[in-house]
């Protein structure tokens, strides 16, 4: 009786304050709840602020209350759901002119794009992200958000290999945030996957130390921390001693739902008891590590599936809008050649400064055919280069296909995972909508061979014996 009680107090506190509070007070209420750890109260408050807001046609509160509840979910690994939350933010960012809002719409974006490992998508968020920034005011919100770009653009490269694009990032974050402690947890843990100046890791960890302490930093700045000590004497072998620092950051982790960090965590602890012959306690944390590792990876494929699903309907309407502009430029040169072809016909026996005119206006027209070539060329440059790299039988090809058709590939796999790479590269030669004879000069093998190939392979798949399996590639 007395929680249904305070439930209900809860419930109307919260909605009383949501009435008073302006965007920028809900902001500073949820950031005091993420920075405890109390996300039950960070759902409760936006929720009842999301309510208000929209009863009250605010589309910026609304925005801003939709991008809070959809980092919680995002923090506990629920990405489908906030993804949701962030179109409906999308959604009422587009009747009003907020850069500062576009941008953490673009971070948050990036930040659940990065958690799924497309790590190429989030850093195009997050350029986006920047775009925005230059033109909203210096306001600390904004500078949060443009730490959130430098930091997670570092991860994003680190998953990418790409280290002058790595040491690009440490010195911007530096030089701008010189007393952020996360900057220098991120330094450490550079050291700490190169496995060297390991003494300059124990400096960084104890400089971010302090820096949190100073700063009133988050729960999770400190789990991170030691984390990271964990994993520096973990490299010296001095397991005790890690596991220490793992057991400290694991409630951390646990009270702030972090459901990435708590699986890594769990795993470093199973590892650590191993290492110490501790075969229980290994044993015990073996368990816990796949039974929630199991759950979050199933989510995440929902989620990366539902992502992949609306980037390639984005790009498929990018593609259809080109040609669209292609045939209509086409249309216009056409219908204006003609028109020109009249004029001159019905008045060629007029003054020569007439027909300068319709020179000019010629040529203007083959500029715009010329552009129109350029255009259709551009289109379709990478088809033909991967035809190309096909029937030369180029090592390449799977991995120029992934690039040029990046949603498709996604697709694919997601749905038939049980396709081996023989099988992904002949569905790619049919993708390229290539003869059996080409497809046999591809492999070195005979037309008989490849019709065997594709019989073969739509029973694989399981298709109706009366479906085309090259219209079935290019419709999936």
């Amino acid at each position: 009786m007395k929680k249904v009680f305070f439930i209900f107090f809860l419930y109307f506190s919260i909605q009383s304050y949501s009435q008073n509070y302006t965007p920028a007070k809900l902001d500073s209420i949820t950031s005091i709840y993420k920075n405890k750890g109390e996300y039950e109260k960070v759902f409760q408050y936006n929720i009842a602020a999301l309510r208000y807001y929209k009863e009250h046609d605010n589309p910026e509160g609304s925005a801003l209350a939709n991008i809070n509840i959809a980092n919680a979910f995002s923090t506990f690994d629920e990405h489908q759901k906030s993804l949701h939350y962030l179109d409906e933010a999308r959604k009422q960012l587009k009747h009003i002119s907020n850069n500062g809002l576009n941008a953490r719409l673009c971070n948050e974006i990036a930040r659940n794009y990065a958690f799924l490992g497309l790590y190429n998508q989030s850093n195009i968020q997050l350029n986006q992200s920047i775009k925005y920034l230059k033109h909203a005011p210096d306001t600390k919100e904004n500078k949060n958000s443009l730490f959130f770009v430098y930091l997670w653009k570092w991860s994003n490269f680190e998953d990418l290999k790409l280290p002058d694009s790595i040491n690009l990032m440490r010195k911007k974050g530096l030089k701008t945030f010189p007393d952020e402690p996360k900057i220098y947890v991120r330094i450490a843990e550079q050291f700490l996957s190169q496995k060297q100046q390991l003494d300059s890791v124990e400096y960084y960890l104890n400089k971010a130390s302090l820096l949190a302490v100073k700063n009133k930093s988050s729960l999770h700045t400190y789990g991170a921390i030691a984390t990271r000590r964990g994993n520096l004497y973990t490299l010296k072998k001095e397991y005790t001693k890690a596991l220490t620092y793992y057991q400290e950051s694991l409630p951390i982790y646990l009270k702030i739902n972090r459901g990435a960090d708590i699986i890594n965590t769990y795993k470093k602890i199973y590892e650590t008891y191993l290492a110490l012959h501790d075969i229980p306690k290994a044993n015990e944390y073996l368990t816990k590590y796949t039974q929630l590792n199991d759950s979050v990876q199933s989510g995440e494929r929902k989620a990366v599936a539902s992502v992949i699903n609306n980037l390639a309907i984005e790009q498929e309407k990018e593609r259809n809008d080109l040609y669209a502009i292609i045939s209509a430029i086409a249309g216009i040169a056409a219908v204006s050649l003609l028109a020109v072809f009249m004029i001159r016909k019905r008045n060629n026996n007029k003054n020569r400064g007439r027909d300068q005119l319709l020179e000019k206006q010629k040529k203007i027209i083959d500029e715009k055919i010329i552009e129109t070539d350029k255009l259709k060329k551009k289109v379709d440059t990478s088809i033909n280069d991967l035809s190309k790299m096909a029937t030369s039988n180029n090592p390449f090809f799977i991995s120029k296909f992934k690039e040029v058709y990046p949603e498709f590939h996604e697709r694919l796999i997601l749905q038939y995972p049980e396709l081996t790479n023989h099988d992904i590269k002949f569905i790619a030669y049919l993708r390229l909508n290539l003869t059996n004879k080409e497809i046999g000069q591809c492999g070195n093998v005979t037309v008989r061979a490849v019709e065997t190939k594709k019989y073969r392979l739509k029973k694989k798949l399981e298709l109706p014996a009366d479906v085309d399996l090259g219209a079935w590639v290019l419709e999936l």
